[in-house]
């Protein structure tokens, strides 16, 4: 009885928080995140500061995950988009998408990263099977309302004209948060906690989505999950390369 009533507790309060952002976008258009410049389409960025972002070069990503050893054979193609800056203006939106409730954010993020994968992929994204985002726990997702990653998933799914799948993986037990962790912690805390919930489609590439790439291990150990379950090809796109 008790845990039900903190679920519904919650429930109201991700509502409240909901109703209330949805009224102060109506008393305070949305602005730039990073230079508080009007945005007249509700993006996060303006055009400015989004021209002003450093794009991440196809080698840097493969560098990165050519250090995790687990991810050798693991994905057919990579990209992250910009490089992760740490007081700059994806710092100041990761943080609104992920802790100030706005998941709308992130599908604009990700028609962004669509756009790109538009522009390298072959056949401009079309024979990309589905796009599946790195999954949340149960526990963390509904603290926060949304998973950031199945919202930047959206975005590229829409962008790409190609499903969007979020319950093809899931997450099987709750991990500790990765930042603070070292680069051989990182892959213990996250190895074995992803599992697909449902067979992968088969009839061209799946297309993994996260938020930031830093040392590689989470988006392994989920794509580790998508090639147990028999898919064929998994490719990686994030928004982000740290560091």
């Amino acid at each position: 009885m008790a845990s039900s009533a903190s679920f519904v507790r919650k429930r109201l309060a991700r509502l409240g928080r909901r109703l209330g952002g949805g009224l102060l976008d109506v008393l305070y258009p949305p602005r730039c995140l990073s230079c508080n410049a009007r945005t007249p389409e509700g993006d996060p960025l303006c055009a400015a500061c989004l021209a002003g972002l450093e794009r991440v070069r196809p080698e840097a990503v493969r560098r990165r995950l050519a250090e995790r050893p687990e991810a050798e054979d693991v994905f057919d193609g990579a990209l992250a988009l910009w490089r992760f800056d740490p007081d700059g203006a994806l710092r100041a939106f990761q943080h609104a998408l992920k802790y100030r409730n706005r998941p709308r954010y992130g599908v604009a993020a990700g028609q962004w990263l669509g756009q790109a994968l538009g522009d390298t992929l072959p056949h401009g994204g079309a024979s990309v099977a589905a796009v599946a985002p790195v999954p949340l726990h149960r526990a963390r997702r509904l603290e926060r309302g949304y998973n950031q990653s199945t919202m930047l998933a959206r975005g590229v799914a829409r962008r790409l004209d190609t499903p969007c799948r979020p319950d093809l993986l899931v997450r099987t037990r709750a991990t500790r948060s990765q930042t603070h962790l070292a680069r051989r912690a990182r892959w213990k805390n996250v190895a074995g906690a992803f599992d697909a919930a449902h067979a992968p489609p088969t009839d061209g590439p799946l297309l993994l989505v996260d938020d930031v790439l830093t040392t590689g291990a989470t988006a392994t150990a989920a794509a580790q999950a998508l090639r147990r379950a028999g898919a064929a090809r998994v490719q990686l796109a994030t928004l982000a390369l740290a560091g």
